[in-house]
Order: structure tokens, then sequence, then C-alpha cells
């Protein structure tokens, strides 16, 4: 009898692998179990020809990177490069490289004004007015009682 029971666990437990085997493998598939296009709910279907030109279509693309990013774990997008914009036969335009004073220049700087620096101008704004504070309401008469277990002012006795 011994032997009995270990066999039924053995086939119990072979029976809830082989069932879950069943309906974990059934996602993988496109037969019973699975969601057929349940991978494209993310994504919206144009209504009109999508050229990139208005803030529709800006708004229809925008809206599909999010729904890539949200959904299949999309990177977000970098920034476009200027060379994108650029029109065939344009050159982009480099800023100037800032050219390094020569040594003369920095040898008279030196000798004409040896210690000065640059001043920054003085801003100068106006302080916000100052709001007195009112006049904390006077206090509240004491009860009588209050008065002579607690006395708030001492008494000279003559």
């Amino acid at each position: 009898m011994g032997s009995g029971n270990g066999d039924l666990l053995m086939i119990v437990r072979l029976a809830i692998a082989i069932a879950a085997g069943l309906l974990l493998g059934s996602c993988q598939t496109t037969g019973v179990g699975s969601v057929a296009g349940g991978e494209c709910k993310i994504f919206e279907n144009p209504q009109y020809v999508v050229l990139g030109k208005r803030p529709y279509d800006q708004d229809w693309i925008d809206s599909q990177i999010e729904g890539g990013v949200g959904g299949c774990g999309w990177k977000r997008p970098k920034p476009r490069p200027v060379s994108f914009d650029a029109v065939a036969g344009q050159k982009v335009k480099v800023a100037a490289p800032v050219k390094k004073r020569g040594i003369i220049k920095r040898i008279k700087d030196r000798v004409v004004h040896p210690f000065t620096k640059p001043v920054e101008p003085v801003i100068e704004s106006t302080p916000p007015p100052v709001v007195a504070a009112p006049a904390p309401p006077p206090p509240a008469p004491r009860d009588p009682v209050d008065e002579l277990l607690q006395p708030s002012v001492i008494r000279k006795v003559n």
C-alpha cells in the first residue's frame, strides 16, 4: 500500500506538469490560447496619409513612438541631426572657431592693464515693499476665578 500512494502522487505531479506545459506553451503559437494580432494593438492605424507636414501628422507619429516605447520597450529616439534637414547642395554652416590672441596682444594687455579685471555691471533692483504686520489683538479678559488662581499681574502691597 505504501508504494501505491507514491505512484499516485507521481501521476498527479506529472499531470500538473503536462497541463501547465500546455497552458504556458499555447502562448507561443497562433493556435488556441493565443491572441492573434495582439502585439499590434498598441499601434494605431492612420486615418489619412501621413506626410509629416502638419500637427495631425506629428500627433500620429508621437503616438506611435509612445506606443513602441511603452509596449515594446523601445528606447526613446535620439535628437535629430541638423544634417537630415539640410537641402541637397546646401552647405551646413559651422561656427567659426574663436581666434586666440597673439603674443603681442597678450603682452600689451598685461603692460597697459596689469591688474584690472573686467567689471560686471551692477544691476540694482528695487527691494520689495515692506508690509507691516498687523498688531496682535488685545488679550481676551480672563475669568475672575482664573485670575485668583494664577494672577497675571503681581500687585504691590502698600
